[in-house]
């Protein structure tokens, strides 16, 4: 067992998809993640647990907190925590696609699909503003 998610330190995907999932208040959320480590290979798909959801695991993390908005002149940042978070990665958008519904469906229990964000890498993996990031 590894102690953190290869797919976190590999190049950026051709194609990915993020799924963020929001946990049903009062059901427990414990059979929904047995069922989602079955599908998860931590390469080609990358979870990230949020506040809430390890909340209702009545669990601690030091240091987890939600992403404080941010504002300054001409900008804003909004705070957009998830309980839970999947990163699907790949170079075919199909099968993303399936794997994504494979996903939700398993979770389906405890979890609602709150936002689903499609991405892709644009040249020599930098953002369309031209940022490289990392």
């Amino acid at each position: 067992m590894s102690n953190y998610q290869i797919g976190i330190l590999e190049p950026v995907p051709q194609f990915s998809r993020y799924l963020a999932f929001s946990v049903e208040p009062d059901l427990d959320p414990q059979g929904s993640l047995a069922a989602l480590q079955k599908i998860v290979d931590g390469d080609k798909i990358v979870v990230g647990l949020g506040e809430s959801l390890v909340r209702a695991l009545d669990g601690d993390i030091v240091g987890l907190r939600a992403f404080p908005q941010q504002v300054g002149a001409g900008i804003e940042v909004p705070s957009t925590p998830a309980a839970l978070w999947c990163w699907l990665r790949g170079d075919d958008r199909g099968v993303l696609v399936h794997t994504a519904r494979q996903i939700e469906n398993a979770i389906s229990q405890a979890f609602v699909l709150e936002e689903v964000i499609d991405g892709f890498q644009y040249r020599d993996s930098r953002d369309l503003t031209g940022y490289e990031d990392g």
